[in-house]
């Protein structure tokens, strides 16, 4: 029953394009699951233990669409855009083998690895599957291995097709805001003013007026979370704009997920890092940051990024995580 398992990788990015499936019928706690259980679904027993959860479902097994069951989780539901963690093994319903597993060996009771940060309700059928689960929910997907893996996926080894059926059965470990939440805080002068979209990306309107001098930080949602501390790894979305030309050169919100960074000298540019020290989590923060407390050393400043111009950045502090394992 043990092959090597496809790439993690496959899984987390090929998926990113699919969209979601028509609206369901019914609703857990008050939230509307973008997937609905069906036959197929129904059909997989699972078992949690202490590692990896025992999984059993005669072969062959074809689903008709997307189908996903919602079992247990206590607490707040995930609704769309929120950030859902979650370990995961994958089987094919063809076959019976695994696939792929965030658990370095499925037949032991192990640490996971590399488990999966979905954002709910975003463009991929594990996004999908994860909308309205709590921690400790367990979600059991049926899907196809070409909606999971992308179109082109197989494996002779593992006798799989794009059309077979791939069976996915998701641990929920934590829930994250997707974005600041908090009370809006009036701008400041010499700064931009911020607007967000209804997903809580923001759109930056420079005053037309030179970056501040030294580094200037505008506090523009205040959030009501413990303060953060130096050394903190932090889940953050940002979006990085060169002043002097308005040009984007890195974003996390057009990457589709937040960044998890560990607060420190060393990790971040130092400007960055005083920025969101001393914040409180569930902030929206923004600095203007000047080349000496940003990338000072032109062997390591991004191409895009010229001689002495200044950096200002948006970032929403969502949370206070553990460090990534594997």
């Amino acid at each position: 029953m043990r092959t090597r398992p496809l790439s993690i990788a496959a899984l987390l990015v090929a998926a990113a394009g699919l969209t979601a499936c028509q609206a369901p019928a019914g609703s857990v706690d008050g939230c509307s699951p973008l997937l609905q259980p069906g036959d197929a679904s129904d059909q997989v027993s699972v078992v949690m233990a202490e590692g990896a959860p025992e999984v059993d479902f005669e072969v062959p097994l074809v689903t008709e669409g997307n189908q996903a069951r919602l079992q247990g989780g206590e607490g707040d539901r995930a609704r769309e855009g929120d950030i859902v963690d979650a370990d995961y093994v994958v089987y094919s319903g063809k076959t019976g083998d695994l696939i792929s597993t965030s658990y370095d060996d499925a037949s032991q009771q192990m640490a996971p690895a590399n488990s999966l940060r979905l954002t709910a309700g975003g463009e991929s059928v594990l996004a999908d599957a994860v909308t309205c689960a709590a921690p400790g929910t367990q979600v059991t997907l049926t899907t196809t291995v070409a909606d999971l893996f992308g179109p082109d996926a197989a494996s002779a080894q593992l006798d799989i097709t794009p059309a077979d059926t791939a069976v996915v059965v998701l641990g929920v470990q934590d829930l994250h805001p997707g974005r600041a939440e908090g009370n809006a805080r009036p701008g400041q002068q010499g700064m931009p003013a911020i607007a967000l979209a209804p997903n809580g990306q923001p759109g930056v309107t420079f005053p037309g007026s030179p970056a501040p001098e030294g580094l200037t930080v505008m506090q523009s949602i205040a959030g009501t979370g413990e303060e953060v501390a130096e050394g903190d790894t932090l889940l953050l979305h940002y979006t990085g704009i060169i002043w002097e030309t308005e040009e984007v050169f890195d974003s996390s919100w057009d990457k589709g997920t937040p960044a998890e960074f560990v607060i420190a000298d060393g990790s971040l540019i130092p400007g960055f890092v005083d920025a969101v020290v001393g914040q409180p989590i569930g902030s929206q923060v923004v600095v203007s940051i000047p080349q000496e407390l940003g990338y000072a050393d032109p062997a390591t400043r991004p191409a895009s990024i010229g001689e002495g111009e200044h950096l200002l950045f948006v970032i929403d502090i969502l949370d206070r995580v553990e460090p990534a394992q594997g």
